[in-house]
């Protein structure tokens, strides 16, 4: 008659997984060196940085030229300065405001 409870027969022990450290090793090591390589290359996409910085208020006054030339070279029938003191004198009361920022004319006095 066979044993109710046969014992259960030991798995066999399988060999230390030389394979599988010594690959991960690589693995780290290759992601480590890829990783040095890339910090010390050069950053060729921001190749902007060696160009000087302009000051931000002469960027200014370039691009009011050029859109006063823009405005006089297409026909302006009148400078920016007269109308906004033009609109300025439209307003109906002291809560109208203009759809831009603007210093008043420095002719006529706030009311």
């Amino acid at each position: 008659m066979p044993d109710p409870n046969p014992t259960p027969e030991k798995p066999d022990h399988k060999a230390f997984p030389f394979l599988t450290v010594a690959a991960s090793f690589l693995t780290f090591f290759a992601f480590l060196a890829l990783v040095l390589v890339a910090y010390h290359s050069p950053n060729y996409l921001n190749e902007r940085e060696t160009e000087q910085k302009t000051d931000p208020a002469v960027k200014l006054n370039e691009v009011k030229a050029k859109n006063e030339a823009a405005i006089a070279g297409a026909g302006g029938k009148m400078s920016v300065v007269a109308a906004t003191a033009e609109l300025l004198g439209k307003l109906k009361n002291e809560k109208d405001r203009l759809p831009f920022p603007t210093q008043e004319p420095a002719g006529e006095p706030k009311k």
